[in-house]
């Protein structure tokens, strides 16, 4: 999952990546990792960062609304 919008939204707030990092009480390389997709964030820190730049749809921001594929056609055959 790609935080492309988050990093704008930071951006736009004039918000580094060491501030928020700080906010959040991870290092700077948790946040890049995180930010990059290489691990996710907690729902605690979704809350947090929500609420630190007054994100209006972060549900657009931590939420991949896509299903896999697969898993379609997994729901499907269990409905069956």
């Amino acid at each position: 999952m790609s935080f492309d919008k988050l990093k704008g939204k930071m951006v736009e707030a004039h918000v580094s990546q060491a501030k928020l990092s700080e906010k959040l009480g991870i290092t700077v390389q948790s946040l890049n990792a995180k930010l990059n997709g290489r691990t996710q964030f907690t729902l605690e820190e979704a809350v947090r960062i929500t609420e630190f730049l007054n994100l209006k749809d972060p549900i657009d921001i931590f939420f991949d609304p896509s299903v896999p594929k697969m898993q379609r056609k997994t729901d499907t055959q269990d409905d069956g």
